[in-house]
């Protein structure tokens, strides 16, 4: 019993140590016509954008598998260069990055 309990142990704290970091990572949705979403992950540092950015690709590749909603498509947004954006600039960002990604 002690052999199973401790690996299971060491891999909740392992998983919760990812989470910690994870929510670094701001998470927008934008609502555009018909129905659809977009789901932006903004890193705000270089690090959080690579975070960022494996959250949008584990997020494309569940919705391609239908686990998420086809309807809702996700992508890294990088705001790490030191410049906020306001929240038209970041929502307008997040359409342009949906817009140019391939389905």
């Amino acid at each position: 019993m002690k052999r199973l309990i401790i690996p299971t142990v060491i891999a909740l704290g392992v998983a919760c140590l990812g989470q910690a970091h994870a929510s670094a990572v701001e998470t927008y949705t934008v609502d555009m016509a018909g129905g659809y979403a977009v789901v932006g992950f903004v890193g705000t540092t270089p690090e959080d954008f690579a975070l960022a950015q494996q959250q949008a690709a584990a997020w494309e590749a569940q919705r391609h598998l239908t686990l998420k909603p086809q309807s809702m498509k996700a992508v890294a947004i990088d705001e790490s260069q030191g410049v906020a954006l306001s929240p038209t600039d970041l929502r307008n960002a997040i359409v342009a990055a949906a817009q140019t990604k391939p389905h």
